[in-house]
């Protein structure tokens, strides 16, 4: 079991900034000199699906079913700009087994915000694949900055590598195999004038994937889902220039991912919708506090193993510090629910009625927070092959004062 704790926390701490006290932190907004592609890549979750060697690489466990008509609908810009948008978008319908299809009425699973007005979001995709399904279905998956896309390449270069991402693309110069030799000084230094932190840097940049799921690849520098690098970049001045076009290796992928018949290289695929918020509260019956996390979860093509992960932060989002043996994530409060999901059956958690409960005893908590509020930090992991996938993080907006009992 404390292997198992150690390899959550190692994705359980990956996406958030923390402290010896092991605070949560919202993402700070950073300056650009380009922009680039915020969409967060999985961690220890990728498929190089492929038995050629020039293809790319990308997440199966995020990929949408095979054949599926999308609806994308975009929310703003000009009749032309959109158009430019759809033609662009629709070039990976060429060579995947996969519909987009562009509404203006109705609902869509892919929503494209066009503009500059919402935040410092760049260019980014909330959600791998169909993790975008886990988005408020109000708000956009998809966020352009206009303002940077000033030329035809530009946008035809981003409108492609973005509906990458939303096919379930990641990012290619992380590939394992990429053999890049980062001068990380000065890439380092360059980056915190940007504001880049370190952590920033090496999750965008640094970071490279374990190989599962793989048959053989090659690293692709021409894919469209590759960051250009400078010469100063690197120690041997290696460069790649920006791709404005899909290259072979994408074109092979995208369509060994989607392809004109069954699915070879099948898994665990995840489909979370309808998310809601996670509940904490007293439990007095059963004396302790007892997690109520509100969401639809689906598995498709295989069976799968959920871990489900709640943390208490106290009111200012630092973790809770305790010596428990059995409620102990590396010395910190919380607990871990494994759930083995069937395929194709959907559950409904906590939605009208509480059915779905997580429940960590006072006994178990240290003294010091008795009567104090405790809020919960929730996540949940596909565990396949030894590695975990985050589905889904939140941290709860209600708390609740620890009784005592």
């Amino acid at each position: 079991m404390k292997t198992i704790f150690r390899l959550v926390l190692m994705s359980c701490f990956f996406t958030m900034t923390i402290n010896s006290n092991a605070q949560v932190k919202n993402r700070k907004a950073i300056k650009k000199d380009f922009l680039g592609c915020n969409t967060p890549d999985p961690i220890g979750s990728f498929a190089l699906d492929t038995s050629s060697p020039t293809r790319g690489m990308a997440d199966n466990n995020f990929l949408w079913d095979n054949g599926k008509t999308i609806n994308v609908k975009i929310l703003s810009g000009s009749k032309s700009l959109k158009d430019k948008v759809k033609k662009y978008a629709s070039e990976w319908m060429k060579y995947a087994n996969i519909k987009f299809n562009f509404i203006e009425q109705g609902d869509a699973q892919i929503r494209v915000y066009l503009g500059d007005k919402k935040g410092d979001y760049g260019h980014v995709t909330m959600g791998l694949g169909i993790k975008c399904l886990m988005r408020d279905p109000n708000d956009f998956t998809m966020h352009f900055d206009t303002t940077d896309l000033i030329t035809e390449k530009s946008l035809k270069r981003t409108v492609l590598h973005e509906f990458g991402h939303a096919l379930g693309l990641i990012h290619e110069h992380m590939s394992p195999v990429s053999g890049i030799q980062w001068d990380s000084t000065a890439v380092y230094a360059r980056k915190r004038l940007m504001g880049w932190s370190k952590e920033m840097t090496d999750a965008q940049l640094f970071r490279r994937y374990n190989i599962s799921y793989t048959n053989g690849t090659a690293y692709d520098p021409k894919s469209i889902m590759h960051y250009p690098i400078s010469p100063w970049e690197t120690k041997n001045h290696y460069y790649v220039d920006w791709n404005d076009d899909l290259s072979e290796g994408d074109k092979a992928l995208i369509a060994a991912l989607y392809p004109k018949n069954e699915r070879v290289n099948k898994v665990p695929r995840i489909i979370i919708t309808n998310v809601g918020e996670t509940i904490i509260e007293n439990n007095s019956l059963k004396k302790g506090i007892s997690i109520y996390p509100s969401f639809s979860i689906n598995c498709a093509d295989k069976p799968a193993d959920i871990y489900y992960v709640c943390m208490l932060v106290d009111e200012n989002n630092y973790f809770i510090p305790t010596q428990s043996n059995n409620y102990n994530i590396n010395n910190k409060a919380g607990c871990i629910k494994v759930v083995k999901l069937p395929i194709n059956q959907t559950e409904i958690l906590n939605k009208g009625k509480k059915n779905f409960e997580i429940f960590i005893p006072a006994s178990e908590l240290p003294n010091t927070i008795s009567g104090k509020k405790l809020k919960v930090y929730f996540r949940a992991f596909l565990m396949q092959d030894g590695e975990l996938k985050e589905l889904l993080g939140s941290l709860s907006n209600n708390s609740v004062m620890l009784n005592k009992f």
